[in-house]
């Protein structure tokens, strides 16, 4: 029987968030064309950790931080879904640098709004199967056996020890989405559910203070202020003192991972991200 990998991404506009068995990532989103550089940084080298060149198929790239520093053109697509080559580029570099040859096994996030079939669909799609990639100079042919692609906010749930048997209120505040999950009894409920098209990334002039405004407008009248709400993503603990004085029941997800050598608590950016492994063990034969 083939040993299975499991990979958990939250490809998210800003940063990828990644979990395996083994190890816990993020390197910056950035897509942009490549490009010679004249100019060098640092013992002669232009390359900096989180730093990537990939070539893939008939296209030559760089991803990470050298992309926003670099790139005149970045493809930053800001949709509600993330079914689009940008988030295959983001995926096959993660598998590339922390997957194996065969076996892998991916859960991805997706923004609730963006949970259709069509475009579910099209992400496992364009990512399943056999793969050739270069990063950084090294090329590697690897095979993705299955995709599951979850609503983002059921990871930040999942990710939860002592998460609430009966209600549990998840906010999760991204750079391109904010999307809100309504759980009652182990349940979604879609009509308490959904995304807010806009994030930290899209409209640079929003404080936290409207950010938290504009999440209470929408929630208002689907969720009493008064139920369990947990805050997670990439500026949840920027957005926590503006949006704990709507929401009166409200803590930050903080992941943990349990070592031989100890325990680490993670920031509640990589709560999806440990949610999607969680629920990775559970759909794919475990590890």
């Amino acid at each position: 029987m083939e040993h299975k990998w499991i990979l958990a991404i939250d490809a998210g506009a800003y940063e990828v968030k990644g979990r395996t068995r083994d190890q816990v990532f993020k390197f910056r989103s950035t897509v942009g064309p490549y490009r010679h550089l004249h100019l060098v940084n640092g013992e002669a080298n232009q390359m900096e950790a989180g730093d990537y060149i990939v070539e893939y198929e008939d296209e030559k790239l760089f991803l990470g931080n050298i992309a926003w520093r670099e790139c005149h053109a970045i493809r930053e697509p800001r949709d509600i879904s993330k079914a689009h080559e940008e988030t295959k580029i983001r995926v096959l570099v993660a598998v590339h640098q922390y997957g194996r040859i065969r076996g892998n096994c991916i859960v991805i996030g997706q923004p609730i709004r963006g949970m259709v079939d069509k475009d579910r669909e099209m992400m496992e799609k364009m990512l399943k199967g056999t793969h050739t990639i270069t990063v950084n100079n090294v090329r590697k042919t690897f095979f993705i056996d299955d995709v599951k692609v979850a609503p983002e906010g059921s990871g930040a749930y999942f990710s939860m020890e002592d998460r609430p048997d009966d209600i549990a209120n998840i906010i999760d505040a991204g750079s391109s989405t904010f999307n809100y999950l309504r759980v009652e009894d182990g349940y979604f409920i879609d009509r308490k559910s959904g995304t807010l098209a806009f994030g930290a990334e899209t409209h640079m002039d929003i404080t936290e203070k409207q950010m938290a405004e504009a999440i209470l407008a929408e929630i208002r009248g689907k969720w009493d202020l008064f139920d369990p709400t947990y805050l997670c993503g990439g500026i949840a603990e920027y957005l926590y003192p503006y949006i704990k004085r709507h929401f009166k029941n409200i803590e930050l997800i903080k992941p943990v991972l349990y070592r031989a050598n100890g325990t680490k608590v993670y920031s509640p950016q990589y709560a999806n991200a440990f949610g999607y492994y969680s629920m990775g063990k559970v759909v794919f034969a475990d590890e």
